[in-house]
């Protein structure tokens, strides 16, 4: 939800996220419906791997990497350039725990969640599935870290069911990482959340322009709209949508810190209503998070219609841009 709900709004500065919002927020990327990208794609992924790897991380990896490749063939019209390049190297042979390039983006973060809530009572193992998973597009150490931090924040809540303190916050991000660049962000998240002033958690750059991809600019919004809103799965993904920048992964990655709390009778019933999407809907994530509930292994097989899917959303992903274009909107 909070991919689809912040899809209409990616890229767009906060001034211009502004003029166009009108709340409370609803779907409105195809005639009051909405669509995922490949936020919701690559936690389906993560979800299909965690099935048939059981507690292999190796095999988690090497599954993550499979349903990736299959993905690129499906032009996906989101896919980042750190990804790109990854699964590029992945078709030339260079196995998963090595594809990743050099890259501080959000992407290993946005699919960690899922990691954090399915190994909530193993950190051992949690930790070598969060490095499969970022390993596979992401080798930059903060890439890593900001993986890591989500997926600790969902194994919390998962295991406790309840906002963290402070202090609580506080060690679980200080633990995820390190460096000067990693313990800034812990700081403006901090201040943030304890302040209840969401702006805190931006930089200079953010404030202007919007939250970007890069991975320390992406987990203090994200982590400090579900700290702030704890408990209201729409006013978390509100206050993210008018951040504006990188708004469908931020979205991604605080709609699934707010969905471990609040779970799915916390979602607006018109935002479950109104997702359209296919094969990736409501109906095929609910089996999905069914078969995980339950632990059960098998195979959890890729969608081969997200071909011709792929096509129609780079369709209206364009048709959407050159809207922008026009003056005024």
């Amino acid at each position: 939800m909070g991919d689809s709900i912040g899809l209409p709004f990616e890229g767009l500065a906060p001034k211009r996220v502004a003029r166009r919002l009108k709340l409370p927020l609803e779907h409105h990327l195809v005639f009051g419906r909405g669509m995922v990208s490949d936020d919701t794609d690559h936690t389906v992924f993560v979800a299909q791997a965690l099935i048939e790897a059981g507690n292999d991380a190796d095999k988690f990896g090497r599954v993550l990497a499979n349903r990736l490749k299959c993905w690129l063939l499906c032009f996906p019209a989101g896919c980042g350039l750190a990804t790109l390049r990854s699964i590029v190297r992945l078709y030339c042979g260079v196995p998963s725990s090595r594809s990743g390039v050099v890259s501080a983006g959000n992407g290993a973060a946005m699919r960690s969640a899922l990691i954090g809530v399915v190994h909530a009572e193993n950190a051992e193992v949690r930790a070598r599935f969060v490095e499969a998973s970022s390993h596979i597009t992401h080798r930059d150490p903060r890439a890593v870290f900001g993986a890591q931090a989500v997926a600790e924040l969902a194994a919390f809540l998962t295991l406790h069911q309840a906002r963290p303190s402070l202090a609580q916050l506080q060690q679980i991000l200080r633990d995820s990482g390190n460096g000067p660049d990693w313990d800034e962000a812990v700081q403006k998240t901090l201040a943030a959340c304890e302040s209840g002033n969401l702006d805190l958690a931006l930089t200079d750059r953010a404030r202007q322009k919007g939250v970007s991809g890069y991975v320390l600019e992406t987990i203090p919004a994200a982590v400090a709209a579900w700290f702030i809103h704890f408990g209201d799965f729409r006013a978390t993904i509100e206050a993210v949508v008018q951040l504006g920048g990188d708004t469908d992964t931020v979205g991604s990655i605080a709609g699934s810190l707010a969905g471990v709390s609040c779970g799915r009778a916390g979602i607006p019933e018109t935002w479950l209503d109104g997702l359209v999407d296919r094969p990736h809907g409501v109906a095929y994530l609910s089996r999905l998070a069914r078969q995980l509930g339950t632990g059960s292994s098998g195979v959890a097989k890729f969608s081969w219609s997200l071909l011709p899917r792929g096509v129609v959303f780079t369709a209206i992903v364009l048709f959407h841009g050159f809207l922008r274009l026009i003056p005024g909107r």
